[in-house]
């Protein structure tokens, strides 16, 4: 059973340790907010310039091959979303807290170790931040008038369950992440975490796709949004239907946009890719890539995006003539990282409970910590003006309870041997071979 429910009170004591576990340290000062929100005291997301990190062109890399697998792994009976920036944020959230193989897996997936992982992707969200704004502006019916990027992370711990102050301080530092406490159990868990979804994407993703369980000890959120107008936007008197052709060869008809005439980056990639860039007008551009007839996108390698980026970084402009179909993919179905494969692609298959995963840089718990749910649901629409998309990715560590051992079941149905024997000198007085009992 769990003890109590609802978010910690803006003046509660520390969380509890797990009885019989190993006391944690003290969890930080608590600096009340509507949210209930704990804030690590005295620490602050530390800054670092993207010139000064070593490791960011690994990382950058290792995050678009993230993104690959996890679109590979999506269903392909429609079209398929994914934030490889997302993806790779929780992650480097939950290697904070790794150690051993763990934790050599999950960097190996992230493109660097220690430190240098550390100032990565603090210089990248530092950087994307500089666009952040209001969900809620990018949202709503009109796009904003300036580009918004917004980045959020969030650790829910369920109620009595202790964590290290090192892991909280650890996130506060890398990720500006905050923390709440709930019954992750049940409905209160459920909707701390809805509330947090839905107010970081604006409502574009208005709930959280973890499932409450008694076994659930925390979760690990983050949000990306992207709201932004197109450089030179594209002429809704020009969108009309247009015939697509689908995979099996099919043609049907669907809403296109058209611009006569426009001066954009063009290249010609490998194996018969080409590439076009659209810029937004501020801080982004979009790439886009059409393979040849007959190829799923879906099969892109990492090698392909680098080569894209970097002609495409070096084009001159093209005058083209472009269509590009409208797009509008909701968060209907959540991609399951675990189900779909996506961590035993991505190598990180020792982060799950049948592993022996080490996460105890997380709490000192006389039992593992694994994970055991992780999802994504993701956004996008792409229209005349321009686009919003939104992500949001979760991790949920359980705690994985000793397996009892298991009970043999012996059936002496064939014929076998029978034997007694002396106890002192195990001297064989016996031995019967028992081909049929019958009597």
């Amino acid at each position: 059973m769990k003890r109590t429910t609802g978010l910690l009170a803006a003046f509660a004591v520390p969380l509890l340790a797990l009885s019989g576990c190993a006391a944690p340290d003290p969890l930080p000062t608590i600096d009340p907010g509507s949210s209930g929100e704990l804030r690590a005291q005295n620490v602050s997301m530390r800054a670092v310039a993207p010139a000064d990190a070593e490791a960011l062109d690994a990382v950058v890399t290792a995050t678009a091959a993230l993104g690959l697998i996890a679109l590979d792994a999506a269903p392909r009976d429609g079209n398929a979303v994914v934030s490889p920036a997302s993806l790779a944020t929780a992650l480097a959230m939950l290697t904070e807290g790794a150690k051993g193989r763990t934790l050599d897996d999950l960097e190996a997936a992230l493109g660097a170790s220690g430190e240098r992982r550390r100032d990565a992707f603090a210089a990248l969200q530092g950087s994307v931040r500089e666009l952040d704004g209001d969900p809620a502006e990018a949202a709503g019916d009109e796009l904003p008038a300036k580009p918004i990027l917004h980045l959020a992370n969030n650790l829910v711990v369920d109620t009595g369950f202790g964590v290290l102050q090192s892991y909280v301080d650890a996130l506060a530092d890398g990720f500006d992440a905050g923390m709440q406490q709930v019954d992750l159990s049940g409905d209160a868990g459920k909707q701390v975490l809805d509330a947090w979804v839905y107010e970081h994407t604006g409502g574009l993703i208005e709930h959280s796709a973890i499932e409450p369980s008694d076994d659930l000890r925390l979760v690990l959120q983050n949000a990306t949004l992207f709201a932004a107008r197109w450089q030179s936007p594209f002429d809704g008197n020009l969108t009309y239907a247009s015939p697509f052709t689908l995979a099996d060869g099919s043609s049907v008809e669907v809403e296109t946009m058209h611009m006569g005439e426009g001066q954009f980056a063009y290249a010609t990639l490998d194996n018969g890719w080409v590439g076009v860039r659209l810029p937004y007008q501020d801080g982004a551009h979009a790439d886009l890539l059409l393979p040849p007839a007959g190829t799923d996108p879906a099969t892109a390698t990492p090698e392909l995006l680098a080569q894209a980026a970097e002609r495409l970084g070096a084009a001159q402009p093209t005058l083209l003539t472009l269509s590009v179909p409208t797009i509008d993919i909701p968060a209907d179905s959540p991609l399951d990282l675990i189900e779909s494969g996506v961590f035993d692609r991505i190598g990180i298959a020792s982060t799950l409970c049948t592993a022996g995963a080490d996460f105890t840089g997380i709490a000192s718990a006389s039992s593992p910590l694994c994970v055991g749910q992780a999802q994504q649901q993701a956004v996008l629409r792409v229209a005349e003006e321009g686009t919003v998309a939104a992500a949001v990715t979760e991790i949920g560590v359980v705690f994985e309870s000793a397996m009892p051992e298991p009970t043999e079941t012996v059936d002496f149905d064939r014929p076998f041997l029978f034997t007694i024997n002396h106890d002192a000198t195990d001297w064989p007085l016996f031995q019967a071979a028992i081909h049929d009992p019958r009597h």
